[in-house]
């Protein structure tokens, strides 16, 4: 098997981090690869905000905040795992450092703006996979806190930037195994 597909393969998602400190090389490494994701028509709609100190504690707020509301009345979440989730919404498994990568809304252009979604999710790929490679642990947050006016206020973003991704990142504390369902029982072979 190829480097690449290794990656894939071994990459993990972390919810727990060590409180080491992660150079800025190595940050500037996964977010070199991250700018090299592809997009259409090379548009690059993308940007990186990386942050750390007060900024981490206020965006990790919010998601608790959110969390401690909405994970108890979750029906699809285990009893048994609720307790655990919610210990990890209070700071992202202790992550120092948090990328968030945004996207370009195109008002009046559904089509452009979708587009720019797209590619912001190769980025966050290709630094997912980058930072595995870099023995930084990450994983892919979503939902409420990257549509929350505290978290976009912490930022700086503009009006016309949308978050694709928070990502927290740091040294891995530990890095669970993970099982995929066989791909066969995922594709629909067209004229073969």
């Amino acid at each position: 098997m190829g480097a690449v597909l290794d990656g894939i393969k071994n990459r993990r998602s972390i919810r727990k981090y060590k409180a080491d400190e992660v150079p800025k090389d190595k940050l500037l490494k996964v977010l070199e690869a991250a700018n090299w994701a592809p997009s259409n028509g090379n548009e690059q709609a993308w940007n990186f905000f990386v942050a750390r100190g007060e900024a981490v504690v206020k965006v990790c707020k919010v998601f608790s905040d959110f969390a401690r509301d909405y994970i108890p009345k979750a029906a699809y979440i285990p009893d048994d795992q609720k307790a655990a989730m919610l210990k990890y919404a209070e700071n992202f498994g202790g992550a120092p450092i948090h990328i968030i990568i945004t996207y370009e809304l195109f008002e009046g252009n559904a089509e452009k703006t979708e587009k720019s979604l797209m590619a912001a999710c190769a980025a966050v790929q290709n630094l997912l996979l980058a930072a595995w490679e870099e023995g930084l642990g990450t994983v892919w947050i979503g939902g409420e806190t990257c549509h929350s006016s505290i978290t976009r206020e912490v930022l700086g973003l503009r009006n016309t930037q949308k978050i694709a991704a928070i990502i927290p990142i740091g040294y891995p504390a530990e890095a669970p195994l993970v099982t995929r369902e066989d791909v066969q029982s995922k594709i629909t072979w067209i004229g073969f």
